[in-house]
């Protein structure tokens, strides 16, 4: 089992479903190589659970070299 298979405290949403939470950071993912796209996310995700986020909602993704990904982080208390 590699680390991509492993359970995350946090979880991905879409903007309609944080609506009650509070934003309090933006992240950002850096990926490479033949799941670039897939490690850029599982970065950020990383990231986002360092901070004690809940929800992660992506906003950009940039496909260059190195893969690129921008996230919101939620943090609901509910």
């Amino acid at each position: 089992m590699d680390e991509h298979d492993l359970y995350h405290r946090i979880n991905e949403a879409y903007d309609f479903e944080v609506t009650h939470c509070d934003s309090f950071a933006m992240v950002t993912g850096f990926g490479r190589g033949e799941k670039a796209l897939s490690d850029a996310k599982l970065d950020a995700i990383i990231h986002g659970e360092e901070l004690g986020g809940t929800h992660i909602v992506w906003l950009q993704t940039d496909h260059g070299e190195p893969t690129k990904v921008v996230a919101v982080i939620y943090k609901c208390l509910r």
